[in-house]
């Protein structure tokens, strides 16, 4: 997998990565143990890479449940039943699986999340449904499009 941060690091020449801060192997063992099935590639990225704001805003931080989102001041803006009656409801049994967990945003009104159970794919919550939908085939893809290459910044 180092290889693989290697090109990365390569890829980014506008040096995206570099004010990530790499997390200590105490809380790397810390997450492991609370989310045993996370990507591999995350871990090691966070790892090696690292954690925190990017050069441009965006954020790549330790697992939280996605869940958490509920919480978020723009979530309950849109499931409030005032942004219901003008834009629709979200679908009936519409939820945020158990296991998600949110790894990443760009403090717009959705988050990147790991869904162990799914597979090592990378997915984006958007707090108006909550709808998951496949953002990348895995962290490092990603990474590369969402955060090196922009994407979800333009």
């Amino acid at each position: 997998m180092i290889d693989k941060i290697s090109q990365l690091l390569d890829v980014d020449q506008s040096k995206e990565l570099s004010s990530l801060e790499p997390v200590s192997n105490e809380k790397l063992s810390g997450i492991i143990a609370r989310y045993p099935a996370i990507s591999q590639q995350y871990l090691e990225f966070i790892r090696v890479i690292g954690v925190g704001s990017t050069t441009k805003g965006f954020y790549i931080y330790e697992p939280e449940p996605a869940s958490f989102v509920e919480r978020h001041p723009s979530f309950q803006l849109y499931q409030s039943s005032s942004y219901s009656k003008v834009y629709g409801a979200r679908p009936e049994g519409d939820s945020i699986p158990a296991d998600a967990v949110s790894i990443a945003d760009c403090g717009a009104s959705w988050r990147y999340c790991l869904w162990p159970s799914s597979g090592g794919g990378v997915f984006c919550l958007d707090m108006a449904g909550p709808s998951f939908e496949p953002e990348a085939d895995d962290f490092y893809s990603f990474v590369l499009t969402n955060v090196i290459l922009d994407k979800a910044l333009q």
